[in-house]
Formats: structure tokens, C-alpha cells, sequence
């Protein structure tokens, strides 16, 4: 029996998140294992580990966001050579169910999901994820490739925000999602770009990445900075990828009469936030929540990736050996200059 190295979750408590042998998988009639080279750690793992997660059941392997080399096929792949560098699209709408008819993928009832994941030295790819395999060009970090399901993520919210050429647009969250915003907003023809935060160097990488201006929330007040750069209308969108109830209730007063708000960071469950709703109803103000993707982005995330529209050098700024995963990754994850976390996989035990 071949075995492998694999990060398996047993609940709350780091103590119980270990890495363990277990066997490794064979691919059945139509399925590609992979030889996973490099894995997101992210802050839904994070919290899984220390609090548990309401989505998340142990005994399980987590890992959604990979990238590695096709190790074996099976019987009737005929279309993926051994050795290939690849990305997988961990997730498949069903098609049928009352959403995806509405064209509402990100709420599929039934979707088909990467489990167990990638957080281990090798995964199978199950027959209907299959055709989601995208080979890597060789000029392509596996680390920037895994990112792309982020990235696809932060491409709905931005076909849900409507930004045009000549938009004033205010990102608030100066993370890897912030600074991954921020350039989309720019390709989308926004001209001026604020960008809110408590990190001086995510902050200056976001003047470097092309944000207009900076607001560091722990010496400036964001509503006056935006007041001053509209002449006191407000911003036409503001995007909301932080996950507080203060920056929620922030955003509502950032826009100008019929602007966007676009809620993008999640919360833990239970949280609320208190809103003023004439700004909602007098100011004619669109808030929309964004959650998840559809494969029509994870696809043009890639091309953007694969083309470098993207810069993700800003925001990759961590690794972690897969050896030290369970013991260091929650840690380093932590650490405030941390924007993406990703598992250097080829550092095995």
C-alpha cells in the first residue's frame, strides 16, 4: 500500500491538527491524481484550527487553493500527460438545482467539491472536476496559480460593483484580497482608487500597485478623506474586505447618492451590525454581498494570472514548509505583515 504525508483536522485545538501517513489515493476510471506542489493556508483554516468552523467536519483534509504535477491518470484521460504543471478549480456547480438556473453558482445546492483537499502530498481530482485542470505555463509560479479560485472570488465582486471608466472607488481592507481589488478596480478603468488600511506596507505596496490614495484608519478619518477627494458627494463604490461590523457600517457612509456597496469580507456567524437605513432608502444607495464565484471567472482569473495582469508578488508575501504546517502556519498566519500564506509543499517531513 503507497502511503503519504497528509494535514488531517480532528476539531478545534491545534494539538489537533496534525500531519499524519495515511495511504495515498489511486485515480479510478477518469480521475488525475496529482503530486500537489504548492497549497493556500488561509483564514478560514486559521479558524478552523482554533475554534472549529460550522462547514467543516473532522476528521478532514483541507485545501482548496492548489497548484502541482499531473502523478497518474486514469483509464480514459487521454488528455493530461504525466509531469504537467497544473491548476484545479476545486468546485463544479450541479446545474440543475433552483440557483444555478438562475445563474446564481456560488449558491448551488449541490455542488461537487475537491474532498479531501490538497493540504497533503497528493489528491485525486474526481471525474466531474476534471475538465476544471488547467495546465500552467512554465513562466508561472505554482504559488501564483493556486491563487486563482481567490482571485476568481474578487472578479464576481467586481462584475456585481458595475465600476466604469471614471469611477471614484474606495477599497476598504488593505490585506492580499484589498491589494488584489485594487488592481482589478484599475483594469476596470476606475480613476481614482482609495485604498483604507492599518498596515503602513500594505499600504505603501498599494500606492506602488496604483491606488490614488492611502488612508492609514488608525491616524486619518476615511470619510473625510473620501469627502475631500469627491468634493463632498461620495464615493460611486465602495468595497468592503475587511469582515467588521465597523467597516459595514462605515461603507454605507462612503457613497454618493445611487453608489455601489459592494460587502465582500465575511464574519463569524452571529455577527450583526447597526446601519443607518435612511442612508440606504434617501440615498437611493445598491448594497449587494458577494460570495463565492462562477467557473466563467475562475477561468479569466487564470488568464489574467497567466498573462501577469496581475501582480501577486505584493501579495504572496509568506510560506510555510509543509513539514512545519501545523505547528507554524496558524502562527505565521497571524503575523501582521502576513497578506496570503501558502504551503511549500517540496519541504516534506
Amino acid at each position: 500500500m503507497a502511503t503519504m504525508y497528509a494535514a488531517v483536522w480532528h476539531g478545534p485545538g491545534q494539538e489537533n491538527f496534525r500531519l499524519e501517513l495515511i495511504e495515498r489515493p489511486e485515480p479510478g476510471p477518469g480521475e488525475v491524481l496529482l503530486q500537489v506542489r504548492r497549497c493556500f493556508f488561509c483564514a478560514m483554516h486559521a479558524r478552523a484550527v482554533l475554534v472549529g468552523h460550522a462547514k467543516h467536519y473532522p476528521p478532514t483534509i483541507f485545501g482548496r487553493m492548489l497548484a502541482g504535477d499531473v502523478a497518474s491518470v486514469g483509464a480514459n484521460v487521454t488528455n493530461l500527460k504525466l509531469g504537467t504543471r497544473v491548476t484545479v478549480n476545486p468546485e463544479r456547480p450541479c446545474g440543475t438545482c433552483f440557483y444555478c438556473l438562475r445563474q446564481e453558482f456560488g449558491h448551488c445546492l449541490n455542488p461537487i467539491q475537491l474532498r479531501p483537499g490538497g493540504m497533503a502530498e497528493f489528491v485525486c481530482i474526481p471525474e466531474p472536476l476534471v475538465n476544471g485542470i488547467y495546465e500552467l505555463p512554465s513562466s508561472i509560479p505554482y504559488e501564483f496559480a493556486a491563487y486563482t479560485e481567490t482571485l476568481a472570488c474578487v472578479l464576481q465582486g467586481i462584475d456585481l460593483s458595475g465600476i466604469t471608466l471614471s469611477d471614484c472607488v474606495v477599497i476598504m481592507g488593505d490585506g492580499g484580497v484589498g491589494l488584489t481589488f485594487l488592481q482589478l478596480v484599475r483594469l476596470r478603468g476606475a480613476t481614482k482608487v482609495i485604498l483604507a488600511g492599518k498596515h503602513e506596507g500594505a499600504l505603501q505596496a498599494a500606492l506602488r500597485l496604483g491606488a490614488s490614495r492611502v488612508v492609514n484608519v488608525t491616524q486619518d478619518s476615511l470619510l473625510e478623506v473620501v469627502r475631500e477627494e469627491t468634493q463632498g458627494y461620495g464615493a460611486d463604490v465602495a468595497i468592503e474586505a475587511v469582515g467588521s461590523s465597523h467597516t459595514y457600517e462605515q461603507m454605507l457612509t462612503l457613497l454618493r447618492c445611487g453608489g455601489t456597496g459592494i460587502g465582500f469580507g465575511g464574519m463569524p456567524l452571529g455577527t450583526t451590525f447597526q446601519g443607518d437605513p435612511n442612508l440606504i432608502h434617501y440615498r437611493s444607495l445598491k448594497i449587494l454581498g458577494s460570495y463565492r464565484y462562477s467557473p466563467d471567472h475562475f477561468r479569466q482569473a487564470l488568464d489574467l494570472i497567466c498573462t501577469k495582469q496581475i501582480d501577486l508578488g505584493p501579495i504572496v508575501t509568506h510560506q510555510v514548509p509543509f513539514s512545519s504546517l501545523t505547528t507554524q502556519a496558524v502562527e505565521i498566519h497571524s503575523q501582521p505583515d502576513c497578506r496570503a500564506l501558502v504551503i511549500d509543499m517540496d519541504k516534506k517531513p
